[in-house]
């Protein structure tokens, strides 16, 4: 019996000075060896985060050997998208459906009961035999009691390397491995309480893990720990700091200084990963044991321009489990000549090899499922490399049309967290306060090294640009960006206060700037920038606006679904300033058509963009929306009578 549900939470500090009472107590007698060097003087921001923090790291610390074996059905969906301006395309997805059978003192055998993918090209290798339906089946290993249970998924089973600081690889700095007092601070939060059928009560406190510094290889994040064991309950998580190759691999730097990627062009650079949420939630398996229930991933891989935001879901129905006091038990009852607990007798076959324990064990998969499965040699193509013992369908194509299959991610299903309980990961994430940045990161780009950054059009000739970026700490950044048009020799700027959450992001800015009466048509974009000055042909109409706005969009990360901006400025008369274009150079009657005539005048207004989107499947029907809406009040300098309009 597994007891997850729902989470009853109380915001209870005062209740904390009697569950941080019972904690040290039950502490006070722990053996020397989980007492090692005292944790930094101020490691924890108040009096309960302590002891909740040491009981979770005595749990860590030790291996959990109370399970001895389990049977579980694993279900597990990803999907990896390229970011447009309307919707998110797919580019990869797989749904996958496991039932593994893990033993403590072997290797864990994976049944297959069905896998599909899609991606460009797949079907193709697929139809000419270059592809087995299970070369790409992406699940390696079921969940380690014995290991690290925060970043189960993440991190190999049993590899400690992967919290230790290293330049060759990417690492995790645990949060409660040992040091990590001086990496991070530790506060405590709400209590979750859960009533069980028995009457009892199970409680598990939050404990917020907030890093010293913004780092690329520290999380910030909450977990809930059992106060009595220390148990993980539940874990929501991110990357404190964004990761960039470039700045931080050592080996990339020295690459980039000798000039390794000069060829790169500038819009796709950076190369970036974000975590941006990692959710790990555990149920109770019979009173006894927790053993996980759920783990949502999500993250955005970065190339300049081009953003992929990758998604996983994964979700663990057990319906076995054995632990150590069951098997003693089991022992006792048949050492007496008694029926068992549960009146099941386990029987021991032995085999010459583990070839024939495979096919016995295919052979009783086979009877039960009513379709013949046949064990995956280690040496095969579709096993090599993997850590456990893969059974399959012999029928390949079975697997892509099993009902045992998730839906698409984009899908709410009853076994994966459900939108509510989305959002109220994303909120807790949201409530942390934002770690501080050393130093003052920042970055400054100009000319061809973005494609953003230089321009060509009929009222400023050609327009080169620099852009300067600095992380201020905290949630805050400041952008200045400037051009000048060697053609009408008037500086343009503009200087941007931006606030970035997991929420929202918001931004205040003072600006003098050319600007489409279209912002939507990309007007002073690099594709007009080819048009006009190739061809001569400029589509936009400009006009000079200085004034100050603020604007709310969707955080960094998310799809550009939505844009509310506010401003006042003042607006004036663009004139064409050149008559160059390269189709055109010896034809000395030809000029830019001229600009649109306007008068001067002051504005006052806001303007939202609404971009919806339904449907995720990219074989299936999809629709989305992009409306737009503008109003305000304008003075102009001709008539001192206001005019309202919308639009």
């Amino acid at each position: 019996m597994s007891l997850g549900g729902e989470w009853g939470k109380t915001a209870g500090r005062a209740h904390f000075a009697f569950l941080a009472g019972a904690v040290a107590l039950s502490f006070s007698a722990t053996p020397a060896a989980g007492q090692q060097r005292p944790f930094a003087e101020d490691a924890f921001k108040d009096s309960a985060a302590g002891p909740i923090y040491r009981a979770a790291v005595d749990n860590w610390r030790s291996v959990d050997e109370s399970i001895v074996r389990y049977t579980a059905r694993i279900q597990q969906r990803i999907a990896a998208a390229l970011r447009t301006p309307l919707k998110d395309r797919i580019l990869y997805r797989n749904e996958t459906a496991v039932r593994a059978f893990w033993d403590r003192d072997y290797d864990a055998v994976v049944q297959v009961l069905g896998t599909r993918s899609q991606y460009p090209g797949r079907s193709i290798a697929v139809r000419e035999g270059d592809l087995d339906f299970l070369d790409d089946l992406p699940f390696d290993e079921p969940f380690e009691p014995g290991g690290d249970r925060l970043f189960f998924g993440i991190s190999e089973s049993g590899d400690d390397e992967a919290f230790e600081a290293r330049d060759d690889e990417f690492w995790f700095a645990h949060p409660l491995a040992s040091g990590a007092d001086t990496l991070y601070q530790f506060e405590s939060g709400d209590t979750l309480t859960l009533s069980l059928p028995d009457g009892r009560r199970l409680q598990a406190i939050q404990l917020d893990v907030l890093p010293r510094v913004a780092d690329v290889h520290r999380i910030t994040g909450s977990l809930w720990i059992e106060p009595e064991t220390g148990a993980l309950v539940r874990g929501v998580y991110r990357l404190s700091k964004q990761f960039d190759a470039i700045r931080d691999i050592p080996e990339m730097q020295e690459e980039e200084a000798e000039g390794s990627f000069k060829y790169v062009p500038g819009l796709f650079k950076p190369w970036t990963f974000d975590l941006t949420m990692v959710a790990v939630d555990y149920a109770l398996w019979d009173f006894e044991v927790w053993l996980p229930r759920s783990m949502r991933i999500e993250g955005e891989v970065g190339a300049g321009i081009l953003k992929i935001p990758v998604s996983m879901d994964v979700a663990y129905e057990m319906e076995s489990v054995t632990t150590a006091a069951e098997e003693q038990r089991m022992a006792r009852a048949e050492a007496a000549g008694e029926t068992p607990p549960g009146g099941e007798v386990l029987q021991e076959v032995h085999f010459e090899s583990r070839a024939e324990a495979m096919e016995f064990i295919a052979q009783l998969l086979s009877e039960e499922a009513g379709k013949p499965y046949e064990p995956m040699g280690r040496g095969g193509r579709s096993s090599q490399g993997r850590r456990s013992l893969l059974i399959a369908p012999q029928d390949r194509e079975s697997v892509t049309t099993s009902p045992d299959l998730p839906p698409p991610i984009w899908e709410e299903a009853a076994a994966f967290p459900s939108d509510e309980q989305l959002e109220e990961y994303v909120q807790s994430l949201a409530d942390l306060p934002a770690p501080t940045v050393q130093g003052i990161p920042w970055s400054f780009n100009w000319g061809w090294a973005r494609p953003d950054l230089v321009r060509y059009n009929r009222v400023e000739g050609p327009a080169l640009g620099g852009k300067y970026e600095a992380a201020l700490g905290g949630p805050y950044s400041l952008t200045a960006s400037g051009f000048f048009g060697f053609s009408d020799l008037q500086p343009k700027a503009r200087l941007n206060l931006q606030r970035s959450t997991v929420l929202r992001r918001l931004t205040l800015g003072v600006y003098r700037e050319n600007v489409a009466t279209d912002p939507a048509g990309g007007y002073l974009g690099f594709g007009n920038t080819l048009d006009a000055f190739f061809f001569g042909r400029d589509n936009g109409e400009y006009f000079r606006s200085t004034g100050v706005d603020f604007a709310w969009s969707p955080p960094v990360g998310a799809r550009d679904s939505f844009r509310l901006r506010a401003y006042a400025e003042r607006q004036e008369q663009l004139d064409v300033e050149t008559s160059f274009a390269f189709f055109h150079m010896f034809d000395s009657g030809w000029r830019f058509r001229p600009n649109v005539l306007a008068a001067d005048a002051d504005e006052v207004g806001g303007e939202l963009r609404i971009s919806p989107w339904w449907g995720g499947d990219p074989s299936g029907g999809q629709i989305g929306l992009e409306l737009y809406g503008q109003g305000g009040r304008w003075w102009a300098d001709a008539d001192e009578v206001s005019r309202d309009y919308g639009r």
